[in-house]
């Protein structure tokens, strides 16, 4: 009872504010329009959005979507995914920088980080080049002018494994006047500084350019607590050298980061009807390794976490600032083959992107063309088990590329008819190469190796896929808009053990249907429809109405992450593609002499075959499948109030209800004592054996909600401004609020998150042209921990009759930054 009376008056809560204001920083007025403005004129000022691959403003396009504008990414210093995310319900970013590189969840569908070969659920389009690159959730953004969060199925328009949404960043560009900008910020806690500079210069009429350049260090947030001690793992008569006889700790007991951006913008009317602008975006980051990325969060047999049931008496089991990852020593660190000389981790991120956007106009038709690139790649070296030990060590170079090609036929004709036509052509490669030490008792004397294996692994995509929309004015204020994208897909999969021990020496393994012996490779081939039929009313240019069919699609393929061993089977490492269908509704309208701004949708998607994976303690393996399905349902409201001249108020509420249905997926880890046999076991709740006679567990979750799917999110806030002699000052505050959710595909009982709030601040003074202005920000005031990712930590299942200790991915505690910034 005292659930639904919290749940009801959450939601009696948020609607009321929905009524008076705002659900979003994203429905806040866009930056040409002075903060203190009464009039929105929304059919000449109002936020203009692509979510259709055309300009439409926001309260006449006929998706779900939140903008957020610059203003909104300043006032609460989001700088990448995970903090853009949080300022949106129902989106929740995680970097997860080994294997997968993170994970994007919208109203709860997401895929797992922690396996290479998985593409995210939520694709991200910047500057209309899209990728589903979950590492993607590691870069820093800067110089951005708006942020598009479509939420639900988006394949006519984003067709490239997008059924759960899109996040579509639109950056700067040149404008007709010249334009300097230095920004300069530093956040207390982490000891972080930035800095950016802007230089946006038009060189004649018809051609700009712009240069963006950002240099960020973040001394570190985190605390690393590893320490040094014996190594109960040595074993002198291995012939293993002394100095392997006692780890080190840690060197740096404050993990931090630093990344160096740039972005390049041309754009220019080559002639009087071809537009064309490219974009050449570098990065390069340096860390320490992506053990320090997650944490120890138990359950623990006592106080303190075990790999392989030793103990790191210098690690906890709480979800807080703390890790654990020690050093390797050096005769261990230099037999890897990207280790250090000294025995520290580090992690080097690279990226290149490229676009090339051309735009014809034709008259009564337009053509535009896209050319993008994409290019990651991920070195790294670390302890991987959270603990002072790091008997799970990798090295590891991972590269992602790839290059893409859309072109768009656009109508704009006066009558009641009109259309897009257009083709999407794209070519991937993804490359992972490792070296896995699992425990130092495994030395090779012969072979100078503490590695258990060493692989490489491939994948090699290409899509081709046709998309077309035709769009009906049956009557003025009544369109029907219908549309369909056929995709073709094929991937191509090689994996093979280049050293190996044991279960991993698979270098003379014929397996089935192989002709070279070590090498396990597949294919993947599928093609897809997915239509997208909408309705839309709009009896003002102020009000619309509609009703959406929308269909989405990802690609299957295979998984690179799980070690390849003597008993793997091609059905061990390929999975199925995802598919959504279902129905939405919405209606937007701006009301009161456009003081008030309303959005509300309902939902209701099935989600099929559903990517979902675990790890297999007792193979070493990583299991991949697909759940049956998901359905969805639910609805979202929204709104932004201007009361006066001075004083805005917002507020959004969303109920997402996700449900597995009749699916039976893998138990958590779980340890039985040696020499147990299946008929004297008993399972761990709430797990079931899968058969008679094997010890190999099982969980049913039909009726329970997926992983990062809280059932209700929300924010309200507000923005006070006023004049201070030939200043304005601004004051704004923003309460956020997350229902429950299991943080971990296994639910595992420590991976549950509480429902919890955060609460972000800020407090400005500026020109009045925004000449000059300084500003603080508060993020995650309360300073609340709180789980955004989570999974099976490996060598965390060594105490018999206990469950699995599992790592997580930690919010960023309290943050107290200042920034500065001039313009001229």
């Amino acid at each position: 009872m005292r659930k639904v009376q919290k749940d009801n008056a959450i939601l009696s809560g948020a609607i009321l504010c929905a009524v008076l204001g705002s659900a979003n920083p994203a429905l806040a007025q866009t930056s040409d329009a002075p903060e203190t403005t009464t009039t929105l004129a929304p059919s000449t000022d109002d936020i203009v959005v692509t979510a259709r691959r055309r300009e439409e403003t926001l309260v006449s396009v006929p998706v779900v979507v939140s903008v957020l504008s610059e203003k909104d990414l300043e006032r609460n210093n989001a700088s990448d995914l995970t903090r853009i995310g949080e300022l949106t319900p129902t989106v929740v970013i995680g970097t997860y920088k080994s294997n997968g590189g993170g994970s994007l969840a919208i109203r709860g569908i997401s895929s797992p980080a922690n396996q290479t070969g998985f593409e995210q659920a939520v694709s991200v389009a910047i500057d209309g080049v899209q990728t589903s690159d979950g590492r993607i959730a590691q870069l820093g953004f800067f110089d951005i002018q708006q942020v598009e969060v479509l939420k639900g199925p988006q394949a006519l328009f984003f067709g490239k494994n997008s059924p759960a949404g899109v996040i579509s960043i639109k950056t700067a560009d040149p404008g007709k006047d010249a334009e300097y900008i230095l920004r300069a910020g530093y956040e207390f806690v982490g000891d972080e500084y930035s800095l950016e500079g802007v230089a946006s210069v038009p060189l004649s009429d018809t051609f700009g350019v712009r240069l963006a350049v950002k240099y960020r260090n973040l001394d570190g947030w985190l605390r690393n607590t590893a320490q040094p001690l014996a190594n109960p793992f040595y074993r002198p008569l291995t012939g293993a050298p002394i100095g392997a006889s006692q780890l080190p700790g840690t060197s740096d007991t404050r993990p931090g980061d630093k990344e160096l951006l740039g972005r390049l913008t041309l754009k220019g009317d080559l002639s009087p009807n071809l537009t064309a602008r490219l974009k050449l975006f570098y990065a390069k980051s340096h860390d320490d390794g992506p053990g320090v990325a997650t944490q120890n969060i138990g359950p623990c047999t006592g106080p303190n976490p075990r790999t392989f049931g030793a103990v790191d008496p210098a690690a906890d089991c709480v979800i807080d600032r703390r890790t654990s990852v020690g050093d390797l020593p050096p005769v261990i660190s230099q037999t890897f083959a990207l280790g250090t000389a000294d025995g520290t981790p580090y992690g080097d991120f690279t990226v290149y992107t490229g676009s090339l956007d051309l735009d014809w106009n034709l008259g009564n038709v337009s053509l535009a063309s896209i050319s993008g690139y994409n290019s990651t790649k991920y070195v790294f070296f670390s302890g991987l088990d959270q603990t002072s030990l790091s008997q799970v060590a990798f090295s590891d170079i991972q590269r992602n590329e790839a290059f893409s090609q859309e072109l768009r036929l656009t109508s704009d004709f006066d009558g009641s008819f009109n259309f897009m036509l257009g083709g999407f052509y794209q070519k991937s490669e993804l490359n992972d190469a490792n070296d896995v030490k699992l425990s130092d008792a495994n030395y090779v004397a012969s072979a100078n190796r503490y590695v258990s294996y060493a692989d490489k692994n491939s994948q090699k995509g290409s899509t081709l896929s046709v998309f077309g929309q035709a769009l009906f004015d049956i009557t003025d204020e009544l369109e029907l808009a219908g549309g369909l994208r056929f995709t073709r897909e094929t991937k191509k999969f090689s994996k093979q053990n280049t050293y190996g021990i044991g279960a991993f020496n698979t270098l003379t393994t014929l397996y089935p249907g192989e002709t070279i012996p070590g090498f396990l490779t597949g294919t993947y081939k599928d093609n897809n429809f997915s239509p997208e039929l909408t309705l839309s009313y709009r009896p003002s240019s102020t009000k619309t109405i509609f009703a959406a069919y929308k269909t989405g699609y990802k690609s299957g393929g295979f998984g690179l992450t799980s070690p390849l061993l003597l008993t793997t089977r091609i059905g061990d490492a390929d999975f199925e593609a995802e598919k959504a269908r279902g129905f939405e509704v919405g209606a937007k309208g701006v009301f009161l002499n456009n003081r008030l701004r309303l959005n509300a949708a309902l939902f209701n998607f099935k989600f099929s075959n559903l990517q979902v994976n675990t790890f297999d303690p007792v193979r070493f393996a990583f299991t991949i499948n697909n759940a049956s399905s998901v359905k969805q349902r639910g609805f979202e409201i929204d709104g932004n109030f201007q009361v006066n001249d001075n004083l805005s108020i917002r507020a959004a509420i969303a109920h997402v209800n996700a449900r597995f249905n009749k699916f039976l997926g893998q138990c958590f880890g779980y340890a039985f004592p040696a020499g147990t046999v299946r008929a004297t076991a008993t399972p761990p709740t709430p797990c079931t054996f899968v058969n008679a006679t094997a010890l190999t567990l099982q969980q049913d979750f039909t009726g329970r909600a997926p992983a990062r799917s809280p059932d209700w999110a929300g924010n309200t806030g507000f923005t006070l401004s006023a004049p201070v002699g030939n200043h304005i000052a601004e004051l704004t505050g923003d309460a956020f609020y997350s229902g429950s959710y299991f943080a971990a595909e296994t639910m595992a009982p420590s991976t549950f998150q509480n429902d919890f709030w955060r609460f972000n601040a800020s407090l400005s003074l500026s020109e009045a042209d925004d000449r000059y202005a300084i500003r603080l920000v508060g993020r995650n005031l309360t300073n609340k921990y709180y789980l955004i990712y989570a999974a099976d930590r490996t060598g965390g299942t060594g105490v018999p009759l206990t469950i699995g200790e599992q790592r997580g991915v930690v919010s960023r505690g309290r943050e107290v930054a200042l920034q500065l910034q001039v313009k001229f």
